[in-house]
């Protein structure tokens, strides 16, 4: 089946060639050598059709996004005083939720919503919710369909700015309640006098709750009370990014997807054939989003050329695994791609690329049981990229890159699950299980050419795999 998509190509600052993120996708790519990051004429051009972006450098700002400077009667002048308007206030325009449409009543999690979208973000976020769309990953989102599609609520929760690290884990909640009800009934009984004694900094502004100052004021609180060092603004700006960037390049587009070879139900020799056919396809879309993923976390543009492609090349498989336990189904014990097609292990075996199918939906339900969330899976995949690897020309660069990130997971972890169930150390350990997927993987083309199949040339190429 031929399979051209058009391209769209733009040219940086640097004046080299890059594929644009909003391009289509192309089977039949130019070599490795040419994708990387300081490449020229790059053709691999993903197109996003997935959720849980969190970070959009191309998306407005919280001030952009917040209302006009008069409010409610109210105005802001050159100098920054705020005057009353003479005369009645004039009727100021509802805010609207920016996820539904609903009326807003405020900023939560860094963005403007209703109360029902901010409830059902942290009920999200804190129960780690993995949501499926039955109308096509691509519901509009107002006040009816909110109710009929989770998975695209939550994107579009997502896309507005709505950040998961701004929810506070409900361990660390119950903490604070016990804090708060303590310290208020240590001061009950001294109520009296102090209303009568004088004003004090704290006490100014009419009696304000006390741990309702600023985030830098907390954290020294919040640490007292979990003994966790919270994520530098930094961290935070990075994992933001990852997440985004695991999103925008996570599942090829609709139009990508039905131009691949069907994936036929016969049993004849073709059929088998075409199946094959289809999974590599299907591969090969995968390994170029994961190549442009690559591209774009911090600290790859970095290295040198070199060494950028031989991380590609030695990444692919194992965090095309991880991908694939993002879209793992536990309920149908299957793979889901972007075309709402459950793969089964059945569907593997019978395409002929079964072999390590086993191995493969094992790591799926093990990541599933961990609960492993979004941002955990986009710092495993950085951690994936910069792993040790033969013949670099740089290793302790990349070393370097890569223990900041593995610090990144520790201090996430720490502060997003609860203490003393050895969380992090399960989270590196799947690392070992990804090293043994991606040797599985590569042991599995070779034993191809026995079956008198043969790898696509971009695969063949970016797997080092001779035909």
């Amino acid at each position: 089946m031929a399979y051209s998509p058009s391209k769209r190509i733009r040219q940086d600052d640097a004046g080299s060639w890059i594929a644009s993120p909003g391009s289509q996708l192309s089977l039949s790519p130019p070599p490795l050598l040419n994708g990387t990051a300081n490449s020229s004429n790059n053709g691999l051009s993903p197109a996003s059709c997935s959720s849980y972006d969190t970070y959009s450098p191309r998306g407005p700002c919280k001030e952009e996004m917040s209302p006009s400077s008069g409010v409610n009667g109210y105005y802001v002048d050159s100098f920054g005083d705020a005057k009353k308007k003479k005369g009645p206030a004039p009727r100021q325009q509802e805010e609207l939720c920016l996820v539904c449409g609903d009326r807003a009543s405020g900023y939560h999690y860094n963005a403007l919503t209703c109360e029902g979208c901010k409830g059902f973000f942290r009920r999200s976020i804190t129960k780690n919710a993995v949501y499926q769309c039955k109308y096509g990953n691509n519901c509009d989102i107002d006040m009816y369909m909110r109710r009929k599609c989770q998975e695209c609520r939550l994107k579009k929760c997502l896309s507005v700015g709505m950040r998961p690290e701004c929810v506070v884990p409900e361990y660390q909640c119950a903490i604070k309640r016990e804090s708060k009800k303590a310290q208020k009934d240590k001061d009950r009984p001294n109520s009296t006098t102090r209303d009568a004694g004088p004003l004090t900094p704290g006490s100014a502004g009419g009696g304000r709750e006390s741990g309702s100052g600023s985030d830098e004021e907390k954290k020294p609180i919040i640490v007292a009370m979990t003994g966790v060092k919270p994520l530098s603004a930094s961290q935070e700006d990075l994992i933001n990014k990852l997440v985004y960037y695991q999103q925008e390049f996570e599942s090829p587009s609709e139009e990508d997807m039905k131009k691949t070879t069907p994936f036929p139900l016969g049993d004849s020799e073709e059929d088998n054939q075409r199946r094959f056919q289809h999974i590599t396809e299907i591969t090969i879309l995968t390994v170029q989003l994961i190549v442009e993923f690559s591209k774009r976390v911090p600290g790859f543009d970095t290295l040198l050329r070199e060494d950028q492609i031989t991380l590609l090349k030695a990444c692919s498989s194992e965090v095309m695994m991880l991908r694939g336990a993002r879209k793992y189904d536990v309920k149908t014990d299957s793979i889901v791609f972007a075309n709402n097609q459950p793969y089964t292990r059945d569907y593997y075996r019978s395409a002929s690329v079964g072999d390590s199918a086993d191995a493969l939906f094992r790591f799926c339900r093990k990541m599933c049981q961990l609960r492993v969330d979004n941002a955990e899976y986009a710092l495993l995949t950085a951690i994936v990229i910069f792993s040790e690897r033969p013949c670099l020309v740089d290793p302790h660069k990349v070393e370097r890159i890569q223990e900041y990130y593995i610090e990144t997971l520790r201090m996430y972890s720490e502060n997003h699950r609860p203490p003393g169930k050895n969380y992090f150390a399960r989270l590196l350990s799947t690392l070992t299980e990804l090293r043994t997927l991606g040797n599985m993987n590569a042991e599995m083309c070779f034993s191809l050419k026995v079956q008198n199949k043969k790898l696509p040339p971009f695969l063949a190429e970016i797997w080092d795999i001779q035909q």
